[in-house]
């Protein structure tokens, strides 16, 4: 226990340096927003807010994480060389967002930026390419070399590419975001300190600091996302948390065991739930699965009369439940981790189709 308190008190000063940088650098980023006219104007259908709002919260989420990791590696807590290739990707990836915002760029084109980035951190900071083995490895099965690369390249663009559309997705109410992503990166960074205490590895010291950094800075932009919002992070801020906790999954692979990932997923659920249940709710109303709608599990909590406010801080109840669920694997064996995987995912969607989350929207309505 003394570890692990030892391992909470060297980190989470990094975390409260990204909240107060994020926290001071958003109102700089209303101002930039509004001088050069970089606005969410409401539609009244996908943007129901009530007025045009800034639109660059997410370069204030990139100051203050960024922030947070260069003096962790000031500190002597982390090493440059070792953070340098996902610092670069998330840095690259927060400019492809802004320049979304700023001017729009093609979904498939930005699709591709998006997996070359990943592919690139991936290969030059090695990160998560023993995750194809991680997972074949708990089936008894032994992959050549070449090919547990490749399709741990395969898969691990999958989990980050899956994991920045799913953020982008539940960006749609004030302060729901921010606030669910600071619960997801807390339940990461605990997973991570008690690794640090009780198993200690190499990736220990990335995992931590990425992870307390991505909570603070979401922390602090929350400050002025909430409901009613003064500024929204746009796709500059969803790209690039989703694209940390894509990477934070995949550094959990590095471990060399697969109950560590299978937590890492099961901490991140909600936003995976969300994006699921609104294709789901879509297929069955006959309507394209990529076609945007109010079926999201957000959506329908105001429809059923919740207020933003409401429906915000259900989700951060849910996002910590799954949070809870997730630290689970940490007495699990590898199998009972997959077992308990296997269990949420039923039950999450048994539940989801009990209480009418899933049924298909009466005519006429979203």
């Amino acid at each position: 226990m003394n570890e692990l308190l030892n391992v909470v008190g060297m980190y989470v000063p990094i975390g409260a340096l990204a909240a107060l940088v994020a926290a001071a650098a958003t109102p700089l980023a209303i101002i930039a927003a509004r001088r050069f006219d970089v606005m969410d104007h409401p539609d009244q259908v996908l943007k129901p807010h009530a007025r045009p709002t800034p639109y660059l919260g997410g370069a204030a989420i990139a100051c203050g994480w960024l922030v947070g990791v260069v003096v962790a590696v000031w500190r002597g807590l982390l090493e440059l060389p070792e953070v340098a290739p996902i610092l670069g990707g998330g840095l690259l990836i927060a400019v492809l967002g802004l320049a979304d915002d700023v001017r729009h760029i093609p979904a498939k084109l930005r699709l591709a930026l998006s997996g070359l980035i990943v592919l690139a951190v991936m290969w030059f900071g090695d990160v998560g390419l023993g995750l194809a083995d991680v997972v074949a490895q708990e089936f008894g099965i032994v992959l050549p070399s070449a090919l547990g690369r490749a399709l741990s390249l395969l898969l691990g663009a999958f989990v980050v590419l899956g994991a920045c559309n799913a953020t982008n997705l539940i960006d749609g109410l004030d302060g729901l975001c921010a606030g669910t992503k600071a619960v997801i990166a807390f339940g990461f960074f605990a997973l991570a300190a008690y690794l640090a205490a009780d198993q200690p590895n190499a990736r220990d010291a990335l995992r931590l600091a990425l992870a307390i950094a991505m909570c603070g800075s979401a922390i602090g932009f929350l400050l002025w996302n909430f409901n009613p919002a003064r500024i929204f992070m746009g796709d500059t801020g969803s790209l690039l948390l989703g694209f940390l906790s894509g990477m934070l999954i995949l550094l959990f692979a590095d471990q060399g065991t697969l109950r560590w990932v299978l937590g890492a997923l099961m901490i991140f659920t909600l936003p995976v739930f969300d994006a699921a249940l609104a294709m789901t709710r879509r297929w069955r109303s006959g309507k394209p699965i990529f076609e945007g709608d109010r079926s999201h599990f957000y959506d329908q909590l105001v429809q059923r009369g919740y207020s933003v406010r409401q429906t915000a801080l259900i989700c951060y109840a849910v996002a910590l439940l799954f949070v809870v669920v997730g630290l689970f694997v940490i007495p699990l064996s590898g199998r009972a981790a997959l077992a308990l995987f296997v269990a949420v995912a039923i039950v999450t969607a048994v539940l989801a189709n009990v209480a009418g989350f899933t049924r298909p929207p009466k005519a006429g309505s979203a």
